[in-house]
């Protein structure tokens, strides 16, 4: 077992990164004594003040993650009231933008204060246009900490912004820490470290980090059908970087793009299927590394998430960070099973007299839908959507006409037309959140959206 750690330095509203062996932190007093402080707080150490000892997570990303959601919304709220309110809780703290300690609220991400370069260089509005903070900049950040504590008897959280929008997984290249001057000043990977250690006063001891980025890679279909290989790569090189080879991940599968042109469907697919598919590799750390989804969430533009949807992500991130931290990560968010061709014949009596069963007519043929780490299926009044059948070369098949949700409240069942039959069933594939703007609306009564999946293979076996 590693040494705890033993703090040397301590700032007003620092949250102290807790030990999970001891449940606590060391902080070295100016008297030289070795002091245990619990997970609690708020304390007075030395000459600093309202010191937490919790968990501290990392933001990073791109503007979804940064927060570019509206405070009001201009159709049902009063004049001068926030949708999403100016919340502080004394027992979650943020280290700023400017990077000093203080309590937490939205929006987490001010880079128009930021003290690394970086920041500045990388186009991002919330940087260039003046006063944009005040009408756009609701992040997911305080709903994540909030559910966080629910889940983890009320632990203090440190939340550590660290996104920029716009931002593709090659600006985030670890590599670039080689390759540029003055990296921690001059790179997004770079200023990410270098918050972390200031933040941790040296320690770089923190409980995880969220990501929340790939709309800007799924713009180019070179970088999409990279991205599955360059976010495991980004995160077995942190957890390197870090020193903590089981640090937990936890990211947000991308959600939708909603523009006139709909030439990104092939990079949009590719980025959030490598999304899925990272999640779903028996092969990688399936345990301490989590998915959530965001297709199925309220947005409030072409490309960015509501309040109302940034809420419900940070509360998905909530839940997988929690079983993260138990190592069972993989049982968070609801994934593809299987895909099965089931005809049945539809009788009016159990003899079948006088029923020709060879008749498509008497017959309806269906594909049965199972899923993963799914308890039940939130009804839904409205219908099920999202499920599509494509060629090869992206062809909408207009051959599914109902899907439902089973008795078992756990899968769904597509019905074909007739037409499906004459269907090639070796170019035949399944996808649940096809494209760049895709509706869809599945949800467990727990919260949890299903992630995006496709392209899946299909037979047809008539």
């Amino acid at each position: 077992m590693a040494e705890q750690h033993i703090y040397t330095q301590v700032s007003s509203y620092q949250v102290l990164q807790r030990d999970f062996s001891t449940n606590s932190a060391l902080v070295k007093q100016a008297s030289g004594i070795i002091q245990s402080f619990p997970v609690g707080g708020p304390y007075q150490i030395n000459n600093a003040s309202n010191v937490l000892v919790g968990d501290i997570w990392v933001l990073a990303g791109q503007s979804n993650m940064r927060g570019n959601a509206f405070y009001v919304d201009p159709w049902t709220d009063p004049p001068n009231k926030r949708t999403y309110p100016d919340y502080v809780n004394d027992m979650i703290h943020l280290f700023q933008s400017n990077e000093t300690w203080n309590k937490g609220t939205e929006p987490t991400h001010r880079l128009d204060q930021s003290i690394r370069q970086v920041n500045y260089d990388i186009s991002d509005p919330s940087v260039s246009m003046k006063n944009y903070h005040n009408y756009r900049g609701v992040s997911s950040g305080m709903a994540f900490a909030t559910a966080y504590r629910e889940h983890n008897s009320d632990v203090p959280v440190g939340l550590l912004p660290s996104a920029h929008g716009g931002t593709t997984m090659d600006q985030w290249s670890p590599d670039l820490l080689e390759a540029t001057k003055n990296p921690y000043n001059t790179t997004l990977y770079g200023a990410m470290l270098g918050r972390i250690d200031k933040a941790t006063a040296g320690s770089q001891k923190i409980a995880g980090i969220l990501w929340y980025q790939g709309e800007s890679d799924a713009a180019d279909t070179c970088l999409a059908s990279q991205y599955k290989e360059n976010l495991g790569s980004w995160i077995n090189t942190t957890r390197s970087t870090l020193n903590n080879e089981q640090l937990p991940f936890v990211y947000v599968q991308i959600a939708r793009l909603a523009i006139v042109r709909n030439d990104q469907d092939e990079g949009w697919n590719q980025v959030r299927n490598g999304q899925r598919l990272l999640n779903d590799n028996d092969n990688w750390d399936k345990e301490r590394i989590g998915a959530v989804a965001s297709i199925d969430l309220e947005m409030d533009d072409y490309i960015h998430l509501s309040a109302k949807g940034l809420t419900t992500v940070g509360q998905r991130m909530a839940i997988t960070a929690t079983n993260a931290l138990k190592s069972k990560a993989s049982i968070s968010s609801p994934t593809f099973d299987s895909v099965q061709f089931e005809e049945r014949l539809a009788a009016r009596n159990e003899n079948n007299d006088n029923i020709d069963t060879s008749s498509k007519y008497a017959t309806q043929a269906t594909l049965l839908v199972k899923f993963k780490n799914v308890n039940k299926w939130k009804s839904r009044d409205d219908g099920v959507f999202g499920f599509t059948l494509h060629d090869s070369s992206g062809n909408l098949l207009q051959v599914l006409y109902k899907t439902e949700i089973q008795q078992d409240k756990k899968s769904i069942r597509l019905f074909l037309t007739y037409d499906a039959e004459t269907l090639d069933t070796n170019d035949l594939f399944l996808y649940y959140g096809y494209g760049m703007n895709p509706i869809c609306n599945m949800e467990t009564t727990e919260g949890m959206g299903l992630l995006a999946f496709g392209p899946i293979p299909v037979q047809l076996n008539y």
